[in-house]
């Protein structure tokens, strides 16, 4: 699965979470928090997933530069978690400005 988030768009966090949703197939049961986010990440849900941020400067100001960074470093150890792993059992996070 690819998806792109385009922080043009974005207008808050919350708005993030019902993307990163709607993109994702997460059900009424998807808190819409990182914490939900990095859990069902973190436990392979769905595999195998290429995650893009497009336009992150725009996305920065929208989620603010402490909330911003917090979720790059968590989706990067995300990443990082799944690396040497077979593609279908991968997470890859990309940025781009």
């Amino acid at each position: 699965m690819h998806v792109v988030i385009d922080g043009r768009f974005v207008l808050d966090e919350a708005d993030l979470h019902r993307r990163l949703a709607g993109a994702l197939g997460y059900g009424p049961y998807y808190r819409h928090d990182l914490d939900d986010l990095c859990a069902r990440l973190s436990a392979g849900d769905p595999r195998p997933l290429q995650l893009v941020w497009i336009h992150v400067g725009s996305l920065c100001m929208a989620l603010g530069v402490l909330v911003f960074d917090r979720y790059v470093a968590i989706l990067e150890e995300i990443e990082a978690a799944d690396t040497g792993r077979r593609w279908p059992d991968r997470f890859v996070f990309r940025v781009f400005e």
